[in-house]
């Protein structure tokens, strides 16, 4: 049985592989190319697109600079990861066709929780420009700059709420953040396929125990 509920926020809640990935991508790109890069923007973003099916942006832009870059690049890794994770976001933000549905009526019935990657900053202003601090009973920002995992914020909160892994479930549209790190800890996972495509299932030991594509599947299929 279900007792509480874990919400990834990028391509989650928020489109952010259309909103704001594409210039914070491109801002990253640029400054790379500008201090001796010796690629493309078109092909820095096609190497993109197949690296994170198996690693994180900071660890793409390191593989970049070192394997096609100067000593100049690598100086500038600091500022390309702060232009990526730091992009600039908007006052307000839409939420994802049936999110706020899905939030009105889970928050009634469940503790939730936003449990997201990034930079506190940036995560904070997200969920500020979404309109959803109100919504979580808590907010768990991971610091994937220093690759830091979500299966200890899994692990915190069934601890905190007392009640067995299991009973967790976690949503999210990372296979290889949220999706693994739940079925690491014994929760939940609820494969939310959407945005740009960041692992397969097939790179999981087993699959998730459900797999939807939009907001309005969430309730029925996860039978909350």
């Amino acid at each position: 049985m279900i007792k509480a509920i874990a919400l990834d926020l990028d391509d989650t809640l928020l489109d952010t592989s259309g909103l704001l990935a594409p210039k914070a991508t491109l801002d990253a790109f640029n400054h790379l190319i500008k201090n001796g890069l010796n690629l493309s923007v078109d092909q820095c973003e096609e190497m993109r697109l197949q690296l994170i099916q198996s690693m994180s942006h900071r660890d793409v832009f390191e593989k970049l600079a070192t394997e096609h870059g100067t000593e100049q690049t690598l100086a500038h890794l600091p500022e390309t990861i702060r232009l990526f994770y730091h992009p600039e976001i908007p006052q307000k933000l839409p939420l994802m066709e049936g999110a706020r549905q899905n939030l009105d009526y889970l928050k009634g019935k469940y503790p939730l929780f936003l449990v997201t990657a990034g930079t506190e900053k940036a995560q904070l202003q997200k969920a500020q420009a979404l309109g959803i601090q109100s919504d979580f009973q808590k907010i768990y920002i991971v610091d994937s700059i220093s690759k830091k995992r979500k299966k200890d914020v899994f692990l915190d909160i069934v601890q905190n709420l007392s009640i067995p892994p299991e009973s967790l479930l976690c949503v999210g549209n990372s296979i290889l953040s949220e999706i693994s790190d739940a079925l690491q800890v014994g929760a939940i996972a609820c494969y939310f396929e959407f945005g740009e495509s960041r692992g397969t299932v097939e790179q999981l030991p087993r699959p998730p125990h459900y797999h939807i594509h939009h907001h309005s599947e969430l309730i029925p299929t996860c039978q909350l």
